[in-house]
């Protein structure tokens, strides 16, 4: 959480405590489908080369673990400050600058956009689930139902921190806190 100067209202950081612990557990329980995705891209690797055995199925799976990391991964990258930013001006813009334009750009186009795949995602998930909707191109495959499914968790999951970032630029420009300016100020153990 940002470093505190005096105290915002409690409830506000409760809820920034409760949006970043989603985002938190999120992160851990997708590192590991990130270990098993490196241990089948391993294991398949292996079994090709020494054994001549390939599965479709098993590159199907791959895909979709990489997938889940990414779509999973996005409020995790966001709350680390570790996402793409074009920075063309916004160094010259100081600490409360900088708030006032992510608020800008979290309030106005991320949210919306989150808020918008997670809504027309959601469907096309709930359908795919009910008619068992497989891979067809792998006998067996991976239901794809799981990866239509991916696309509103993940996008939920990344509006998510957007609001948590929403209350830091808040309390930002309100002074309870000050939002780090440079991305190293922000990342863990920095």
């Amino acid at each position: 959480m940002a470093e505190q100067r005096n105290n915002a209202p409690r409830i506000v950081q409760s809820l920034l405590r409760a949006c970043e612990q989603v985002t938190d557990r999120a992160a851990a329980i997708v590192r590991w489908s990130l270990l098993i995705d490196v241990v089948l891209i391993a294991g398949h690797a292996f079994s090709r080369k020494f054994f001549g055995i390939a599965h479709n199925f098993v590159l199907d799976l791959q895909w979709h673990f990489f997938a889940a990391v990414v779509l999973c991964m996005a409020g995790y990258t966001l709350k680390r400050n570790e996402h793409v930013r074009i920075d063309v001006f916004s160094h010259h813009l100081g600490e409360r600058g900088m708030a006032w334009l992510d608020l800008a750009g979290f309030a106005l186009f991320l949210l919306p956009l989150c808020v918008a795949m997670t809504w027309f995602s959601s469907p096309i998930f709930i359908a795919a689930f009910k008619a068992g909707e497989f891979s067809r191109e792998v006998v067996g495959g991976v239901p794809r139902w799981v990866m239509k499914g991916l696309i509103p968790v993940g996008f939920g999951l990344l509006a998510v921190q957007t609001v948590a970032e929403i209350i830091k630029c808040v309390g930002c420009l309100k002074g309870w806190w000050q939002r780090p300016v440079v991305r190293s100020q922000l990342v863990e153990g920095a």
